[in-house]
C-alpha cells in the first residue's frame, strides 16, 4: 500500500503447509470468512513539527485512522452467519472497519527530520479483537525555518549589517530558537566573519532539555559543560547597504540615480581615453 497510512507487515503464506495445502487451507479460510488468528498491522504516518519543536521538545495533538474488527458482524463479515444470504452493511463484507483516534504525542527534545516515533498498540486491531494490536509508527518531518538551518544539534543563521555597523562596531538582533537576541558586532567585522552563540543549538537527544541561555553572555550551566546539553548557533555576517537605507522609500531611486552616474563616469572616462589615444596618433 502507499507510504503512510497503509499496513506495515504483510500476512505471508500459512505456517505448518506446503505449497498445495497451504492453497486449500487459504481457500478454506476465505469461504467460510475465518479470520487468521495473530496481531494487528501496524500503521505509518508522517507528523509534521517546525524547527523549534524538534530542537526543543513538544507535546503534538495528531490523529490517526486504524483498522478495528466490525462489531455489527462480530468481524466474519456477514449477518446472521449466513454467507449466502445476507451481507454485513457496516462493513460491506471487508470483516473489519476504518476508525480515527485523537492522541497526544510527546516529541523528544533533539529528534531531527526522518527519524521515526512508535507508539505501540496504536495501529489496527486484531481479527475479532483477539491478540495484539499493531504498532503506530509516526515519521517526523521538520519543516523549514524561515531564518535558521540546522546540521546536527547546531544550528546556523545568516545576519545582514549595514556598512557603518561593521565598520564602527555596534548591536544587531539575531533570531534564536525561542525569539531574538541581542548580540555585539566587533568593528571591522566583514562578510564572511562568524560568531559562535554557545548553547543556543538544539537539545542532544536523550540529553536534558535546558532552556536556552536569556542573554548571549549568561552562563546557565554552572556544573556542567554547555555541550552535554545543546549544540551551538552559528551567525554569519554579510555586509551590505544601510538597513536604514532600505526601509526609506526613496532607496531604490537613490540606488538607480549612483549608478546612473557611476554610468556615465565610465563613459566619459573612456571617452577621454579615446581622445588622448587619436590626439597622440595624429602627433605622430
Amino acid at each position: 500500500m502507499s507510504r503512510y497510512g497503509g499496513k506495515g507487515r504483510s500476512k505471508g503464506k500459512p505456517e505448518g503447509f506446503g505449497p498445495l495445502e497451504g492453497q486449500f487451507q487459504a481457500i478454506f479460510d476465505d469461504f467460510f470468512r475465518r479470520p487468521a488468528a495473530g496481531s494487528g498491522q501496524d500503521r505509518r504516518i508522517p507528523m509534521l513539527v517546525s524547527l523549534e519543536e524538534a530542537a526543543s521538545g513538544a507535546s503534538k495533538v495528531i490523529k490517526a485512522t486504524f483498522e478495528a474488527h466490525c462489531t455489527a458482524c462480530k468481524g466474519s463479515g456477514v449477518l446472521h452467519g449466513d454467507p449466502y444470504v445476507t451481507g454485513c452493511p457496516v462493513c460491506v463484507g471487508k470483516r473489519h472497519v476504518l476508525q480515527e483516534r485523537t492522541l497526544t504525542v510527546k516529541v523528544p527534545a533533539g529528534i531531527d527530520d526522518g527519524q521515526v516515533l512508535r507508539l505501540a498498540g496504536q495501529g489496527d486491531e486484531a481479527p475479532l479483537g483477539v491478540g495484539r494490536a499493531g504498532d503506530l509508527m509516526i515519521e517526523v518531518i521538520v519543516a523549514p525555518h524561515p531564518c535558521l538551518r540546522r546540521a546536527g544539534v547546531d544550528l546556523f543563521v545568516e545576519v545582514r549589517i549595514d556598512a557603518e555597523t561593521a565598520r564602527r562596531g555596534g548591536r544587531v538582533k539575531v533570531p534564536v530558537l525561542d525569539g531574538e537576541r541581542w548580540i555585539r558586532v566587533s568593528a571591522g567585522t566583514v562578510t564572511g566573519a562568524e560568531m559562535r552563540l554557545a548553547g543556543f543549538g538544539a537539545v542532544r537527544l536523550g540529553a536534558e532539555a535546558v532552556p536556552i541561555p536569556a542573554e548571549v553572555t549568561a552562563a546557565p550551566y554552572r556544573s556542567r559543560s554547555v555541550g552535554d546539553h545543546r549544540g551551538d548557533q552559528i551567525v554569519t555576517f554579510v555586509v551590505g547597504e544601510s538597513i536604514a537605507d532600505e526601509n526609506d522609500d526613496t532607496f531604490e531611486l537613490r540606488r538607480a540615480t549612483r549608478n546612473q552616474g557611476l554610468g556615465r563616469t565610465v563613459a566619459l572616462a573612456a571617452a577621454l581615453v579615446a581622445a588622448l589615444i587619436g590626439a597622440f596618433v595624429l602627433g605622430r
